[in-house]
Parts: C-alpha cells; sequence; structure tokens
C-alpha cells in the first residue's frame, strides 16, 4: 500500500511538472493542482506539427475562400483579418499546411487545426489528406468538431457539389461531428437566424438535417463589433455546439474515409479507361467498316467507270466548219472551227480547243437516237449517248435519255439559218463501237442541224459547266491541246469522277468520309 502511494505521489508530482491542472485524492484529501491556461489573449499558434497533443482538435474545413482563417481568428478573440491565422483579399488561398492554435471554451482546451482549401485548391487532394491527417494523426484525443464553413451568399449548383463532396472527404461517420457555419453573411441574417433560415435552399436543408441541425453564423466584426451583443450571441452558439458534442472523430476514421475515396476513385479512373478502351475499340471498328465500304464503293466505280465509254457523239455524226464543208465528228482536229449556234440569220463558229477522247470500245456501246421531222417535211436523226446534254426549246438541257418523243421539243437549224423548236418523233436505243468527245470554246455545236451541248454525265447547268471547264479552256489557249486517245484526258477524268463519286454518294447514303476516300484513290490512280 506504501509502495502504491510513493508511486501515485511520483505520478501527481510528474504531471504538476508539465503545468496541467489536476485534482487528486490522496488519503482522502482532495488536492487542486492549478496550472496557467492560455487565455484568449496567450495564444500558442504553429505551422505544422507544432501542437499540444494532449487536447482534442476543433477542425475548420471549407473551400479556399470561405472563411476558415477568419473565423478562426474570431475564434481566438483577434482580428479577424489580423489575427494568429492568415486571411488574404483574394480567392487564392494562402492556406497551404494546417495552421493549428490552442484556445480554451468553457474551459477546455483545444487545438484549432486551421485546414487548406478544399476542392478547388491547386494541390491535389491527396496532399491534403495528408496534411490533415497528419494534424489529426499528432492529437491522442482525437477531433471534438469539424467546423464546415459554408458561403451564406448564394447557393447554387457549386454548393452542393460541396456538400457531397465535404461528405466523400471526410467519410460518413463525419457527420456525427460536423458543426455547419455559414460565412459572409448579410447584416439581416448574423442578427437573425430566422432570416438565414428562410433563405436555404433544399440540399442546405437536407445536409443541416443531416447534421442534426448544429448550424451557426460567423459574425462580422465590421457589422458587429467584438463586444457586441449579438457578435457574442453567434459565436456563443457556436462554443455551445462544440462543448456539447459526444465522442470524438478519430484519424482512424479518416484514414478510413480516405480509403473509400481512394477506392471510389480507382473505380472512376477504372471505369474511364474502359469507357476510352471501348471508344477507342468502337472507333476502329467504324473506321473498318467505312474502309471496308470504301473499299466497295472504289470496286464498284472502277468497275462502272470501265464500263463507261464517256463518249459523246456517234463518230459519224455532221458538223459544218467555218469553211463550208461538213465533215464526220472523226475527221474533227484541235484548232477547226465548226459551227456552235446563231446568231440574228448568221451562223458563229468556235474552236474546238479540246478532243477528251476518241476511238472504238471493244465491246458495243449504247447509243440514244432521236429522231425527228423538221419544217419542211425531211426527216433528221442524232445518234449520242445517254448523258449527253441537248437543248430544249428554252435553251435549258437535258440528257438525251430523258427525252420524250411526241412531247419534248429541240432545236433544229434549218434552211433559213434559224434555230426552230421540233418535237422529237422518236427515241430508240442502239449499239455502236465509235465514239468521240470535244470541246468548243463556247461549250455548244450544231451537229446533224441540232443545237447540242458539248457536256455529258454532268449537272443539267450549260452556265455552271461552262465555269467549271474554264481552266482547260484557259490552259489550252497558251498550251494547245494534242490529246486524241481513247483514254479520257486527265481534267475531265477528274471531272468526272467528282461527279460520278458525288452523285452516287448521294443516292446511297455514302458518308463524306467514303466520298473524299474515293475520290483521293481514283484520282491518284488516274494521275499514276
Amino acid at each position: 500500500m506504501r509502495i502504491n502511494r510513493i508511486i501515485l505521489l511520483t505520478f501527481l508530482i510528474t504531471k504538476i511538472s508539465d503545468g496541467e491542472f489536476q485534482t487528486n485524492f490522496i488519503g482522502g484529501v482532495q488536492i487542486n493542482v492549478v496550472n496557467d491556461i492560455p487565455s484568449e489573449n496567450n495564444i500558442n499558434f504553429t505551422e505544422g506539427a507544432g501542437m499540444n497533443v494532449t487536447h482534442p482538435v476543433i477542425l475548420l474545413v471549407g473551400k479556399t475562400g470561405s472563411g476558415k482563417s477568419t473565423f478562426g481568428n474570431l475564434l481566438l478573440g483577434q482580428q479577424h483579418n489580423k489575427g494568429t491565422f492568415k486571411v488574404s483579399a483574394s480567392m487564392e488561398s494562402v492556406t497551404n499546411k494546417c495552421g493549428t492554435a490552442t484556445v480554451s471554451i468553457d474551459g477546455v482546451l483545444y487545438n484549432i487545426v486551421d485546414t487548406p482549401g478544399i476542392f478547388d485548391t491547386k494541390r491535389v487532394t491527396k496532399e491534403i489528406y495528408k496534411e490533415i491527417s497528419s494534424a489529426v494523426n499528432k492529437c491522442a484525443y482525437g477531433v471534438k468538431a469539424i467546423l464546415f464553413l459554408l458561403e451564406a451568399r448564394r447557393y447554387t449548383e457549386e454548393q452542393r457539389n460541396i456538400l457531397n463532396g465535404i461528405k466523400m472527404f471526410l467519410g460518413e461517420g463525419a457527420k456525427n461531428f460536423i458543426i455547419v457555419v455559414f460565412s459572409h453573411a448579410t447584416k439581416d441574417q448574423i442578427s437573425d437566424r430566422d432570416k438565414m433560415r428562410k433563405d436555404w435552399n433544399e440540399p442546405i436543408t437536407s445536409f443541416i438535417e443531416e447534421v442534426e441541425h448544429r448550424w451557426g453564423i460567423a459574425p462580422n466584426s465590421d457589422y458587429f463589433p467584438p463586444d457586441d451583443p449579438i457578435h457574442k450571441a453567434r459565436l456563443g452558439e457556436i462554443k455551445s455546439f462544440i462543448s456539447g458534442m459526444r465522442g470524438v472523430f478519430t484519424s482512424e476514421q479518416l484514414e478510413y474515409a480516405r480509403k473509400v475515396q481512394e477506392m471510389i476513385q480507382r473505380q472512376k479512373e477504372e471505369e474511364a479507361r474502359k469507357n476510352k478502351e471501348f471508344e477507342v475499340k468502337l472507333k476502329l471498328i467504324r473506321m473498318e467498316a467505312q474502309l471496308e465500304a470504301s473499299t466497295k464503293y472504289i470496286k464498284k466505280l472502277e468497275e462502272m467507270m470501265e464500263s463507261r465509254s464517256g463518249g459523246c457523239f456517234s463518230l459519224d455524226t455532221k458538223v459544218q466548219l467555218v469553211c463550208g464543208k461538213f465533215i464526220e465528228m472523226v475527221e474533227l482536229q484541235v484548232g477547226d472551227r465548226v459551227c456552235s449556234n446563231v446568231r440574228d440569220g448568221e451562223l458563229e463558229f468556235s474552236e474546238v480547243y479540246l478532243i477528251s477522247h476518241l476511238g472504238h470500245c471493244d465491246s458495243f456501246l449504247e447509243m440514244i437516237k432521236i429522231e425527228f421531222t423538221n419544217s419542211d417535211g425531211q426527216k433528221g436523226q442524232i445518234r449520242m449517248t445517254p448523258t449527253h446534254c441537248i437543248f430544249c426549246e428554252d435553251l435549258s438541257i437535258l440528257y438525251a435519255q430523258d427525252v420524250v418523243p411526241g412531247k419534248t421539243k429541240i432545236l433544229v437549224l434549218n434552211e433559213a439559218n434559224e434555230l426552230v423548236p421540233v418535237v422529237v418523233d422518236d427515241l430508240t436505243m442502239e449499239k455502236d463501237t465509235g465514239y468521240i468527245s470535244f470541246y468548243t470554246r463556247v461549250g455548244t455545236v450544231i451537229a446533224n442541224d441540232i443545237l447540242c451541248s458539248c457536256y455529258d454525265d454532268c449537272p443539267t447547268s450549260q452556265a455552271l459547266m461552262d465555269l467549271v471547264f474554264a481552266p482547260i479552256r484557259w490552259w489550252t489557249k497558251v498550251f494547245p491541246s494534242t490529246h486524241r486517245q481513247e483514254n479520257l484526258h486527265p481534267y475531265v477524268q477528274t471531272l468526272e469522277t467528282i461527279y460520278v463519286t458525288w452523285y452516287n454518294a448521294l443516292n446511297l447514303g455514302i458518308g463524306f468520309y467514303v466520298v473524299f476516300y474515293t475520290f483521293l484513290h481514283v484520282f491518284f490512280e488516274k494521275v499514276q
């Protein structure tokens, strides 16, 4: 028994030497040892690790600019902007590490820990966790209260995200220790709690209910000085919540919350990775499908182009030269001037600047034979490919295959050198092997006494085609063409490829990618 008393006495002396206040009983006699309790004007402040580990923690959390440091200074009884905790007028966070100070509330000592701004700070969340965990771990008693600073200025979607974020950041168990402190409140809100309550939206109200209605308002010293009853009342309400807290929030709970959040983050990253992989695979599948479609289309187009003669007139079609001589088109040469139009009873002649191709097909070529009866009762006819253009009486053009016997009127040259409208008698299909395609400077020619366009397999607009062929017309003025072959002239081939590809794309619903790829493929194949 004596040995036990000696041990107990030694223990008390040790505690007294540490400067703590203790009440003990030795032999039935009460011994009171009063230490020097820090007053509100005698604050122990450290940056980072230096704190009294025997005191429970009051944790100040919130986003950057929510007023954590300002409110910490108010709890310490200091000026809100010139106190222990650094305060910045800007929205940039000045709290990079946990700042701590010791304060007495109702005779109990606490470590106030001012944390870096969460959610919007430039530092990553993992670093903030480490900093806060370090501060909490140093305190043997854990966290007594978590003061969550929330701006009262406006309630937006951002506030909803912050409310969800604080629960995720600290974990579900933390809500039993959270006290919501509204900062940046108006004068009316500070003086009247009901006014503040009426300004809440649904997410705020729901969150307040989750924390069992523990909420207060940070007083503004500009509205109510520290000695003002309202200032004291608002601080007193928050201090009462702190003193009335039961239990503590431990570092183990914070660590668990961290692990949960890391797990959620890993799941999100894994899901994002899988989604990205899926998108890449889907993109590859689409590209492969487009490539396959374009390959099939190219093959089909090449077969179609090979089967097309691209010809315009049959070789026996006659034209009149400027000298008055009539010749078959097979005899035409670049530089010949042929009858192309009539103006005021005078024949007009235009130079042949390009023979795009001329020759004979290995197989029979389909030709449309248009038959008519002119004004003096003589029969006439012309043979051309189905998509060669011919003029109607209103000077519009249409494909030969679209001519309607008994209805369509074409323009025929009579003996008075006038172009008169004549109704087509008949339209038949014939076979031939010879073909020729050529162009005059004006884009027209009178062939077998019929006003015809030089263009075929193209949009039915004479003006548009004149514009499209302008570059080759200008080029051949400087460099006369010598092309007189069975294969299409490269310029004409390119135009025809573009048009056929575009036309089929519209009709078959093929995408732009396929059209563009097809054009490049065919174009470079022809160039090579």
